[in-house]
């Protein structure tokens, strides 16, 4: 076991929310106990799986009972959704960072010690990122993932401009300082889905954001389909709470109070309104008949833009859209020129970590 300066008074507990995962959560729990730093705490938090995630817990138990870290077992409140689960597990660690790591994903050796390093790099630090590798269902790498802008230490309201498209952060590469997490509150419950967006933007406010350049994860991806269609009703409507909910209470701890001060985040909502709709083009055949179904979700989505101009525009779009028409996304000639260049520049890192 290493130890890094300046961490070894800092304690970190690991959540893992998990739901009929058996299948990958050993895996999960044995990337755990390999760690060049351990956890202090592991904490499954299970959401009254029917599968056989409780004869793999009884296992582990047995395996942790004279060892570092401790494990427990819990158990949610019955019937609360996936923000519920996440905000239950998050309430049950006792570390002085704390972090989730979802039931079908690995850590890397050196993640809690990666995280507790950042911890340690600045006092006034709330949340630790890092990068993260994409993997297929049998654990293989299909991609490496540095958040390449973010700068080592990043100030409010920084942390929070940067997320206005979407999370700077990724599920299986944040740690959170628990007392900073006590203060923003509990994530909004009544968002079904986005649940890691409003956490990551609720802690914004709340002290700066430290990155380090390190593969700390295993992100499972692609395993379970194609999720646009299934999930667009509860992107549709938890786009809305973000921007209309989580965002303002955000920038309002920021000290962004002003109309001119939050009008980025109308301009965001209509960005990510247009960038959706121009998905549904792609996955919805173009025929009036197909599209039915999913036009009351973007109507009301549109609703929520304040801009009278922007509103418009959006209900303009979403009536070509209805008619069969492929709705393009409008990106900044930088922000394209970023997107072309990002996976040559993930490659080079990786490359050069390897050599």
């Amino acid at each position: 076991m290493t130890s890094t300066p300046g961490t070894k008074n800092l304690t970190l507990s690991v959540g893992i929310p998990t739901f009929n995962q058996a299948d990958y959560l050993a895996e999960t729990l044995d990337s755990l106990l390999t760690q060049t730093r351990p956890p202090d705490e592991i904490v499954v938090s299970d959401h009254y799986s029917t599968d056989h995630t409780q004869q793999v817990l009884a296992r582990y138990v047995d395996r942790f009972s004279d060892r570092r870290p401790n494990l427990r077992i819990v158990q949610p409140p019955t019937g609360v959704n996936l923000t519920g689960q996440y905000n239950f597990t998050l309430s049950s660690l006792s570390g002085d960072w704390i972090t989730l790591l979802s039931s079908d994903d690995i850590a890397r050796p050196t993640f809690c010690e990666t995280l507790l390093t950042g911890a340690a790099a600045d006092p006034a630090a709330a949340l630790v990122r890092s990068g993260w590798e994409h993997i297929d269902a049998q654990g293989g790498g299909l991609s490496t993932h540095y958040l390449l802008s973010a700068p080592r230490i990043q100030s409010p309201p920084k942390t929070l401009y940067d997320q206005k498209y979407g999370p700077k952060v990724n599920f299986a590469a944040f740690a959170l300082k628990r007392e900073a997490f006590l203060q923003s509150g509990p994530i909004l419950p009544s968002l079904e889905s986005l649940s890691d967006w409003a956490l990551f933007l609720q802690m914004a406010p709340f002290g700066t954001f430290v990155y380090q350049h390190a593969l700390i994860s295993g992100y499972r991806v692609g395993h379970d389909g194609n999720k646009y269609r299934d999930r667009i009703p509860m992107w549709s409507r938890d786009m809305q709470r973000v921007f209309t909910e989580v965002l303002p209470l955000a920038a309002q701890r920021c000290g962004l109070t002003t109309e001119k001060d939050l009008a980025w985040i109308d301009e965001a909502n209509a960005y990510n309104y247009t960038r959706y709709l121009a998905r549904g083009s792609r996955e919805y055949d173009p025929t009036p008949e197909a599209r039915a179904d999913i036009l009351p979700l973007f109507h009301a989505w549109a609703e929520s833009i304040l801009s009278p101009t922007a509103r418009a525009t959006a209900h303009t779009a979403l009536q070509a859209f209805a008619q069969g028409e492929v709705t393009q996304t409008s990106i900044p000639p930088l922000r394209r020129l970023k997107t072309h260049l990002r996976p040559l520049l993930q490659r080079f890192h990786s490359i050069l970590r390897r050599s």
